[in-house]
């Protein structure tokens, strides 16, 4: 017996020794995606390699609710998002859940310090706010954050290090466990340094959790070429780096030496299992339109360059991107609230503005559509204002004002019964934009936020105005149902069945506990039902009578 107990020991032993080192609890901080070596992995185990597009998403459809479906038709696993410090964190929940039920992996970047080294810091400190905080935790098994685009022109190696081996810190001290994607330097196209200092900061985080994304602008006209993409992918490839390449286009400039080797970029990204995230859906880029990979954000818009990387070329997105199962499954994410507060009398009335920004098509009315991804947006200038018609003179309790990322510093509420006089009825002076639910007390036919002063350089901007009536809006009466009197089982028939039924409720053997078979069973309709009721139906099934005291239909609400 002691001799099986030590053989059994032993083999334990030989096989705990044999298994790799596992630390009990190091999967806590990763909530969904992990890089390990040079690849990204998914909670279950499953390799991903990163084949989308960028989107312009807080310039343009903020929601993603109309790109993202389009983006959708191409098979990519993943869209880069670009984003902003002044993008609200509500939008930003909207649109990450936008893209995980579009089954893409949403790669979030603020773009606010392109170019701009010293502002690096400014990013993590929009990280790390506490409402975009919970926004990212509620997304994070599938998010990745690329902390910022292209930050920093001419960058040292040492201050790459110490910049963004704090930022990552700081982010993970704030409970950000997921993948961390850093750009390039030299407004993304600086390859080397990610290569000098990648190892440095994966091991600096305390994560070990990090992508690195080079963009590569790289035209003829600038030294680089065909040769130069498939020795920098090698020597990435083989110092294990977890290389993605970010951004890339067709060309940087409308001549020969502007193109740039995106075919060799596609064919080798896919030969080494690296990432491509092409620049961009579009439309929206100025001045270089030909970037813009469709014409109206559409998938049957693709066109040239954006239908090679998006459908035709053997290294396309549709040809090569896989989508995770993970990605596929029904989200667990809770949806986010994508509507202004029930009982506005403002949705859909008459609207007025001072001006209109030209060119978008942020029209006054889309302030008052009920859809918070429109907005109106004035002319860059002070004053603006916008007003709505009520149709009918209100007491007015609340009023709900969603802004956009251009919104006024300063502004006024004011009403008016005939448009042309107006009293002030609130008045803000140091407004910080976002959401700005007002309860007041006024009376009015008109409602006017007048801006006097804004707060960026832009114009005003709204997505949404409400306006709530004091006591709400009453329930509308449901509509009527038309029944068959004496049809008690409702199935378009008045014969002994119906005459058993009512039988049976009357002597309290079953009792009918649905509205319109008791309205049905109430043959003379005077709200009781009894042995009245059961002869004059009795004497309609006999043809005795051929129609009842009260008519043969009547209109009953359910």
């Amino acid at each position: 017996m002691k001799k099986r107990v030590c053989i059994l020991l032993a083999v334990v032993i030989l096989m705990t020794v044999s298994l790799p080192f596992v630390t009990l609890g190091a999967d806590d901080i990763y909530p969904g995606l992990r890089v390990q070596g040079r690849f990204l992995y998914d909670k279950y185990g499953e390799k991903i390699i990163l084949y989308g597009v960028n989107e312009m998403s807080i310039w343009g459809d903020i929601d993603g609710d109309v790109a993202l479906p389009e983006i959708r038709k191409t098979g990519a696993n993943a869209v880069r998002l670009v984003w902003s410090v002044s993008g609200p964190a509500r939008k930003l929940d909207i649109l990450l859940y936008n893209c995980r039920i579009n089954n893409m992996i949403p790669i979030i970047e603020l773009h606010d310090a392109t170019g701009e080294w010293q502002k690096l810091s400014m990013l993590v400190d929009y990280w790390t706010r506490p409402d975009v905080l919970e926004v990212l935790k509620k997304h994070q098994e599938y998010l990745i954050i690329n902390i910022g685009n292209e930050v920093g022109a001419q960058v040292s190696e040492s201050e790459f290090k110490t910049g963004y081996e704090a930022a990552v810190k700081r982010m993970r001290e704030a409970g950000i466990h997921v993948p961390l994607m850093i750009d390039g330097s030299d407004w993304g196209k600086n390859i080397d340094i990610l290569q000098a200092t990648g190892p440095y900061l994966i091991n600096a985080d305390p994560d070990k959790n990090l992508l690195f994304s080079v963009h590569m602008w790289w035209p003829y006209m600038w030294g680089y070429n065909e040769q130069k993409v498939i020795d920098e992918i090698k020597e990435s490839v083989e110092m294990g780096l977890p290389l993605v390449v970010g951004e890339f286009g067709h060309q940087w400039e409308e001549h020969e030496m502007g193109k740039i080797p995106y075919k060799t970029i596609m064919e080798q990204c896919y030969k080494n299992e690296i990432g491509y995230l092409a620049w961009s859906w579009g439309p929206g880029n100025q001045p270089q339109t030909f970037l813009d990979m469709t014409t109206d954000g559409t998938f049957d818009t693709l066109r040239g360059w954006g239908l090679e990387v998006c459908v035709t070329d053997p290294y396309s997105i549709m040809n090569i991107a896989v989508r995770p199962a993970s990605m596929l499954e029904e989200p667990t994410t809770e949806p986010p609230v994508i509507n202004i507060p029930a009982g506005s009398i403002a949705q859909n009335k008459p609207v007025y503005a001072s001006s209109t920004e030209p060119g978008l098509g942020n029209t006054p009315e889309k302030a008052v559509d009920g859809n918070i991804a429109t907005r109106w947006s004035s002319d860059y200038s002070d004053n603006q204002y916008i007003y709505v018609d009520l149709l009918d003179e209100y007491e007015i309790e609340r009023v709900y004002i969603e802004w956009e990322a251009a919104y006024a510093r300063q502004y006024k509420i004011q009403v008016s019964n005939d448009a042309v006089t107006w009293t002030d009825v609130y008045t803000e002076y140091n407004g910080d934009g976002d959401i700005d639910d007002i309860y007041l007390e006024a009376r009015g036919r008109y409602v006017r936020i007048y801006c006097m002063q804004r707060a960026t350089q832009y114009g005003n901007s709204i997505f949404e105005l409400g306006v709530y009536p004091k006591g709400g809006i009453a329930e509308p009466t449901p509509p009527g149902v038309e029944i068959l009197v004496g049809d008690i089982n409702r199935d378009g028939k008045i014969n002994s069945m119906d005459l058993g039924m009512l039988n049976r409720h009357i002597l309290k053997l079953v009792i009918l506990d649905d509205n319109l078979k008791l309205a049905a069973a109430d043959i003379d309709g005077n709200g009781n039902i009894n042995s009245t009721d059961y002869s004059w139906l009795k004497k309609y099934i006999l043809k005795v009578i051929s129609e009842f005291p009260g008519g043969d239909t009547r209109i009953v609400t359910p």
